[in-house]
């Protein structure tokens, strides 16, 4: 019995096209109309072009590369890491799932959440949420608000507290800076002070995700530091 004929089928049944929304979710997000928020040491974090609650972060790999060029035994070694400039996204995203599933004793820990990874126009981007102020703008950070005079006794106290529960919940933060505290919104409306970079684990022996007690006698040791550096809150 010969086998059926099936190249009809093949000439003229397809997979259906994806639809509108596909772009949207899976990508690649075109970010050349895309309204930059900030740049940072070595990354841009635009606006995601269809969610008003994202950001998209993505390598400015110009910037990585004069950085490295004055590093030569952090270029050397980093030659050997497969996943190259994109570590840090490993970094962050490790330390989100860790300590958003601990048994901290933090009930919500104040980091801005990390939704995920996206192909764009300008390479793979990180999606994060996005901390805002009550118009639904980027939220000011604390540099922001020492800049403008707005550091006041309250304020002082809400950063006592956040630090705090960093140490609780864990959190293994490399650079402890006030330009990496957003004071806003997250997508849920929850007010509040929340991390939005400079987490994650960065040594090759890992400290500090080791113990939680030289990890919080080092946050304590930074937050002071960076408390030395502000001016002195306003009453």
């Amino acid at each position: 019995m010969p086998w059926p004929d099936n190249t009809a089928d093949h000439n003229t049944h397809h997979a259906p096209l994806p639809g509108s929304g596909y772009a949207a979710m899976f990508g690649p997000l075109d970010l050349s109309q895309a309204r930059l928020l900030a740049q940072g040491g070595d990354r841009y974090v635009f606006q995601h072009p269809h969610e008003p609650a994202l950001l998209v972060k993505v390598m400015d790999m110009e910037a990585r590369a004069v950085y490295l060029e004055a590093r030569p035994f952090k270029r050397w070694y980093k030659q050997f890491q497969r996943e190259s400039a994109y570590r840090v996204y490993l970094n962050e995203i490790t330390e989100y799932v860790t300590t958003s599933t601990s048994a901290s004793g933090v009930w919500q820990v104040p980091l801005a959440r990390i939704v995920g990874l996206a192909q764009t126009s300008l390479g793979l981007g990180l999606l994060a949420e996005k901390i805002t102020d009550a118009a639904g703008n980027m939220a000011p950070t604390v540099s922001d608000l020492v800049k403008r005079g707005e550091f006041d006794t309250a304020l002082a106290q809400r950063l006592d507290r956040f630090f705090e529960d960093l140490a609780d919940a864990h959190i293994v933060i490399h650079d402890i800076s006030a330009s990496n505290i957003a004071c806003g919104r997250n997508a849920e409306g929850r007010e509040g002070l929340y991390l939005i970079d400079g987490f994650g684990v960065l040594p090759l022996i890992p400290t500090y995700a080791w113990s939680r007690r030289l990890n919080r006698k080092r946050i304590m040791r930074k937050y002071a530091e960076l408390r030395a550096r502000m001016p002195a809150p306003a009453p």
